[in-house]
């Protein structure tokens, strides 16, 4: 087996997904370089590209100097950099603003594995775009429709059925069913476009691809929105299953085409027998999935990123 190399890891290092991977990697037995985005020092992450396009530069750790050449794996999830820490004035918080986007720029330059570049995530701002690409994979997507206009709305339920709605960006938002209490606010659509879908039925899948693994979870919710089911007095429960092949293949082709090595597929085995693809979450809080199933999804993260896996 390759000897793991180094990987730094830049996030909150005191939430699940950062704690989870910085275990598996030490683990590993590699060396880890961490990097907490929220109480860390920001320091600067001086790089340069070289006459053929290396990336060049060195940056300080607890251990020494460390060669960004040297970096074998970056993980990277900095989390939302315009709210400011406790403990950070106007001028700590610029500092690790102009910190955390060296390290986005050292993700978009480096040719070591990162998960995931930011230009990757990006895809993931646009759910309507998304699906575009989700389709062309080989998933359906549920009819949508991105509208302010509540009489649009009412004529796309009329279409299709009972709806759902949600944010259309990257922002996370609860699911909602569009019931008479939904109905009674549509004017407020007329303010901002809000995405409506098609409401299915079917068994919730929530897929983590790493590299060339792929772990599939079935989530079991009297929720509509598993993830805030607790908040409605519902209950949710998650086993780990396994996937038909060519459901399989559309995972990795989507993330493939997204260019997420690290990607965590939202998808419906449907009553209707079709699998549908809702989003590819480009960085997945997968610790949740994890922690309820004993799936090794970061020790698979670690091997990827340390160059000992596929």
């Amino acid at each position: 087996m390759a000897r793991p190399g180094l990987v730094a890891v830049f996030g909150d290092l005191q939430e699940g997904p950062c704690e989870l991977l910085v275990q598996a990697l030490r683990t590993l037995g590699g060396p880890v370089l961490l990097l907490d985005a929220l109480r860390g020092e920001p320091t600067a992450v001086p790089w340069a590209l070289g006459p053929d396009g290396e990336l060049t530069g060195t940056v300080s750790s607890e251990d020494g100097p460390v060669p960004l050449a040297a970096l074998q794996g970056l993980y990277l999830r900095p989390g939302d950099t315009r709210r400011r820490p406790p403990g950070d004035d106007a001028a700590r918080h610029a500092r690790r603003q102009a910190w955390a986007q060296g390290w986005v720029d050292v993700g978009e330059l480096s040719p070591a594995r990162v998960a995931n570049r930011l230009s990757a995530m990006n895809s993931n701002a646009s759910k309507p775009l998304q699906s575009q690409v989700l389709a062309a994979c080989g998933f359906a997507v549920p009819p949508m429709l991105l509208c302010n206009e509540p009489e649009a709305v009412l004529a796309f339920e009329a279409r299709h059925g009972a709806l759902i709605f949600k944010s259309a960006s990257g922002v996370r938002s609860i699911v909602r069913p569009l019931d008479d209490q939904a109905r009674q606010r549509l004017h407020e659509v007329s303010h901002t476009p809000v995405l409506f879908q098609k409401r299915l039925s079917g068994t919730n899948v929530r897929v983590h691809v790493v590299g060339e693994a792929l772990f599939a979870t079935e989530i079991d919710s009297d929720g509509l929105d598993y993830r805030y089911a607790g908040r409605e007095g519902a209950s949710t429960s998650l086993r780990a299953t396994t996937l038909p092949l060519d459901v399989q293949a559309c995972c990795h082709r989507a993330a493939q085409r997204l260019a997420l090595p690290f990607a965590g597929l939202d998808l419906m085995l449907a009553d209707d027998g079709q699998v549908y693809c809702f989003e590819a979450n480009p960085s997945p809080g997968y610790s949740y999935y994890e922690n309820a199933t004993g799936q090794p999804i970061a020790a698979a993260l670690a091997r990827w990123l340390a160059g000992v896996g596929d």
